[in-house]
């Protein structure tokens, strides 16, 4: 049976450049020339893409299992970019039977009759970001969106048939209070989504945050206070039903994102459009990230790559195990060793011990997964962890 692979699709383009943002996103009008241009080479990447061959094969042989439109804003596009960009991906790939098909959007980039257009395409999973319900400090993050009008999306995205719908939540922002973040968590949990994302603000080089927090003029909760109002948000969303799988990720039962699962087991996938990533054969590579680079390459039959490498056996594992280590199920070390044909035990066992010891991590077994003390400084523990590996 041939191996699923999955599909990423990128959108760079927003309405707004939020001041924390780092993602590889543009300002553009609604119908400009470039956007219009970006989606028609997009539409060329995703054909030229599927005759590329792997260890003999060309990658259109290959079925879908999950496909997913990030941003940028993907709901920037019109309803009938959308379609020509899906219908471009059916025509080039198989899609399994119950292939997950997702879409990022903000509040205000969507409503019920283009949230209803996307789900007669075949989405069948929505992420909105809606970050906080609070204005005062969706005015201090940068948003540009009320906190009606994340409600309305919400419910849009409801009446338009979505049974999978995810929010986008961020804490430790500017101005909030532990009391403001159980606010927000509480009107989240009302609402009752499928699927919660929780993310700390993380201040990026080059962003206008970084700038503002250099100078002094941007105030954030102490890490003390960070780390309580994520503790309360697992214990919270805990009480209210749902599955803690993922550092940052909250689900219903069976409900997890099937696509970042993909990234998170280090698994294959295929990106498209500016800047994507992909990773397939054990090579991964990053295309050309200036959508008027991007599209003149096309255009032109230039190679899209910008970066690659060969993830040699060491290097895979190492890169496997520190994704799997953010899953709230830990890590087979039985399966890296099947998988990579090397001993991880041989490769960690070090620093494994070190880090039991100290309660950072727990080892059971053949499992191996970050404890509950060790959860809040997940990315310190996988860098010591991975510091102490035997050549």
């Amino acid at each position: 049976m041939t191996k699923p692979l999955s599909l990423y699709v990128h959108i760079p383009f927003c309405v707004h450049h939020c001041a924390y943002c780092d993602f590889n996103t543009y300002v553009e009008p609604a119908q400009s020339a470039l956007v219009k241009e970006t989606v028609e080479a997009i539409g060329l990447d995703i054909a030229k893409a599927s005759h590329e061959r792997v260890e003999g094969k060309p990658l259109c042989e290959r079925p879908l299992a999950t496909i997913y439109f990030g941003g940028g804003t993907p709901t920037f596009l019109s309803v009938e970019q959308l379609t020509e960009l899906m219908a471009t991906i059916r025509s080039h790939f198989p899609l399994l039977p119950d292939a997950e098909i997702s879409s990022e959007a903000n509040p205000t980039s969507a409503d019920v009759a283009k949230f209803a257009a996307m789900h007669a395409l075949g989405f069948n999973r929505i992420s909105i970001g809606i970050q906080a319900f609070d204005n005062a400090l969706l005015t201090a993050l940068d948003r540009f969106h009320t906190t009606a009008e994340a409600v309305h999306a919400y419910h849009a995205a409801r009446e338009a048939g979505f049974t999978n719908v995810n929010l986008d939540l961020m804490f430790g922002l500017p101005k909030q209070t532990l009391p403001l973040w159980q606010a927000t968590l509480e009107q989240a949990v009302q609402l009752a989504p499928e699927h919660l994302s929780l993310y700390a603000l993380t201040i990026e080089p080059g962003t206008r945050f970084e700038r503002l927090h250099v100078g002094g003029r941007l105030v954030l909760p102490d890490d003390d206070t960070v780390v309580a109002m994520y503790e309360y948000a697992q214990q919270r969303l805990l009480q209210a039903g749902y599955v803690h799988y993922e550092i940052s990720n909250f689900s219903l039962p069976g409900f997890a994102c099937r696509h970042n699962l993909v990234y998170w087991h280090n698994e294959e996938y295929l990106g498209v459009g500016p800047g994507a990533v992909s990773y397939v054969g054990g090579r991964r590579w990053k295309r050309e990230r200036l959508p008027q680079r991007y599209v003149q390459k096309m255009k032109s039959g230039e190679n899209l790559c910008v970066e690659e490498e060969c993830l040699a056996p060491p290097r895979a594992l190492d890169e496997t195990l520190l994704l799997g280590l953010r899953l709230r199920a830990g890590i087979s070390l039985n399966a890296l060793r099947d998988r990579f044909g090397l001993d991880p035990l041989a490769r960690y066992r070090r620093g494994i011990e070190k880090l039991v010891q100290q309660g950072l991590l727990e080892w059971n077994d053949d499992r191996l997964r970050v404890s509950t003390k060790g959860l809040p400084i997940t990315d310190s523990v996988i860098v010591e962890l991975l510091a102490g590996a035997e050549p």
